[in-house]
């Protein structure tokens, strides 16, 4: 994102919070350093998921095995039968 569009979108959130708060006069900065922290918060919060869904697209997780597709019929998978412990030969 270019400095201009994020200044821009401070500006109108800036705006926004100012029209919200009744238009009050001499409290132009407070919206605007508002409006910053909101911006801040909201890209900081998104650039972890922008990593893990990068990670995500090349492969990084080598542990990552997608799921079973379901049978047609609609019915669930069965999950694996587990040893009894005990032998089949008597």
């Amino acid at each position: 994102m270019e400095m201009y569009e994020s200044k821009e979108k401070i500006r109108v959130r800036a705006h926004q919070l100012w029209e919200e708060s009744g238009r009050p006069h001499g409290q132009d900065l407070e919206h605007w350093f508002q409006a910053e922290k909101e911006m801040l918060l909201n890209s900081a919060a998104v650039a972890p998921l922008a990593e893990a869904s990068q990670e995500e697209l090349s492969g990084a997780d080598s542990e990552y095995k997608p799921a079973k597709k379901r049978k047609a019929d609609g019915s669930a998978a069965k999950a694996p039968k587990k040893p009894s412990g005990r032998s089949k030969n008597k």
